[in-house]
């Protein structure tokens, strides 16, 4: 289903109203600019959402637009048939005389398509296309680093891959950090020379 540029921007609109504070209106000038609107377009497309009852108008100095119900109760189907009005599936262009029994069969067809979209559309809530809140990450502590020596001891035992048989290590996976092994051959290390 593609949505018109109308319906698009009421739904853009709406959706930045769903994330404001409700008790403080919002200005065309500023639902324009941040949604990347045009603004006399835009006011014209909020005056037919405050016509259906979806938006709430509060003019003066801090006027602006409200939704006038949580954006739970707002379907995405009351936006779009507010500014494209109802959907339908009247198929206007059959002649009855030439294909009587078509029309019949494909209005029914038609019907049950549209019936489905309305219930689907107007099982989604304005809530759901939201964004998830933005939750603060807790301060973390630093990590705990062993106090252990990590160099080798004195004694004479052998890294495991030292003694391992040629071809009896597995390759890295792909995308896995290599990470050195230090050598043990006569107290040489492989970034030191022989």
């Amino acid at each position: 289903m593609k949505l018109s540029r109308t319906v698009s921007y009421a739904v853009r609109a709406t959706l930045q109203l769903a994330q404001s504070d409700p008790a403080t209106p919002v200005p065309c000038s500023r639902l324009a600019s941040q949604g990347e609107m045009p603004e006399r377009f835009l006011l014209q497309i909020l005056r037919i959402l405050v016509t259906h009852g979806i938006l709430r108008s509060t003019r003066g100095v801090d006027g602006g637009y409200s939704l006038t119900k949580p954006a739970d109760q707002i379907s995405l189907l009351e936006v779009i048939e507010a500014i494209d009005g109802p959907l339908d599936s009247e198929s206007r262009n059959w002649s009855t005389s030439t294909y009587p029994s078509t029309e019949g069969k494909l209005q029914d067809a038609l019907k049950e398509v549209t019936n489905t979209a309305r219930r689907q559309l107007e099982s989604v809530k304005l809530s759901q296309l939201l964004p998830p809140p933005e939750v603060p990450l807790p301060e973390s502590e630093p990590l705990a680093v062993p106090t252990e020596d990590m160099e080798s001891t004195d004694d004479d035992t052998e890294p495991p891959l030292a003694n391992a048989a040629p071809g009896s290590v597995e390759p890295l996976a792909a995308g896995e950090p290599s990470v050195p092994i230090e050598t043990r051959e006569a107290g040489r290390s492989p970034d030191r020379a022989p």
